[in-house]
């Protein structure tokens, strides 16, 4: 299937654009979760304070990562790896750049709520009933949920339900049955609100399908350093950590306000945005002035 049919099945196509347009306008693709959405639209804020015109395209994740690949789209800032999207990556490594991580302190896994009796997923398959033998995951095509699969195989819990659906679904799963005190089980990943939301716990992988070691990295389309230095040195880098993004993220679960609260962000934080545009942080400040 190519890019386009793909893109085309899931009813969401990406602006047609001029070769001068391409030249000019940075198209980011934006995983739709938390982390994916406080990072791109905070580098759009950015971007868009240092004079460049920047567009978000929401799309699948395999359209993010074939739209890199043949050049219809320039940068994605959500590629959890080494593991999580490693059959998207290794798809197309040779046709992007990873620029490396921007955020290293990061954690996947399937997770309970503290007053569980569930410690491991190896627990899962005795206690089906407790759990309405569900998982409740998010987008179907998300890293996450392939591995998820893989891990319910492996553990027996072939009576089980994979429950897609989005982050924002998910999350108000969860909310509405730790208020009940109902058990739960949820694909879920660090940093993200719902940790700091809710008391939860990721269950023991003894199989270890979920790495406790992955990174969200920067990818890019091939050539965009040499077509835009500039935003290729910024997103370049551009890194933050769990700490840094903890307050953005329950923001953006609070209201929904993700541009909004990127700017409130970007302004808050004026010494870490200088250090991603490769500028002394006084000089910045002249500007503003």
């Amino acid at each position: 299937m190519t890019l386009r049919s793909l893109i085309a099945s899931t009813g969401l196509l990406l602006v047609a654009a001029t070769p001068m347009a391409q030249a000019d306008t940075l198209r980011l693709g934006i995983g739709e979760w938390a982390t994916g959405q406080a990072s791109t639209y905070v580098l759009k804020t950015v971007l868009e304070d240092a004079g460049h015109e920047v567009q978000v395209h929401s799309v699948s994740l395999a359209a993010i990562w074939q739209g890199l690949s043949v050049g219809e789209l320039d940068a994605f800032t959500g590629a959890w790896l080494p593991v999580t999207q490693a059959s998207y990556y290794t798809a197309v490594d040779d046709k992007v750049d990873d620029l490396g991580p921007n955020l290293s302190d990061a954690r996947i896994g399937l997770a309970v709520p503290s007053y569980a009796e569930a410690t491991s997923i190896a627990d899962l398959a005795e206690a089906g009933e407790a759990f309405d033998r569900r998982i409740h995951g998010i987008d179907p095509g998300a890293g996450i949920m392939a591995l998820t699969e893989q891990a319910m195989e492996a553990y027996g819990l072939d009576d089980w339900r994979l429950v897609a659906g989005s982050d924002a679904a998910m999350s108000k799963t969860l909310a509405g049955a730790t208020a009940n005190q109902d058990p739960i089980v949820v694909t879920a990943w660090a940093p993200h609100p719902v940790f700091s939301g809710q008391s939860l716990r990721y269950l023991e992988d003894p199989q270890g399908f979920y790495s406790q070691d992955d990174s969200i990295h920067t990818i890019t389309r091939q050539g965009l350093a040499e077509a835009q230095p500039e935003v290729a040195a910024i997103l370049d880098r551009f890194a933050w950590s769990a700490d840094d993004v903890e307050g953005l993220l329950e923001a953006n679960q609070a209201n929904g306000e993700y541009e909004a609260n990127a700017r409130a962000w970007v302004d808050t934080h004026p010494e870490l945005v200088a250090e991603w545009l490769g500028e002394p942080l006084e000089e910045r400040q002249g500007d503003a002035d």
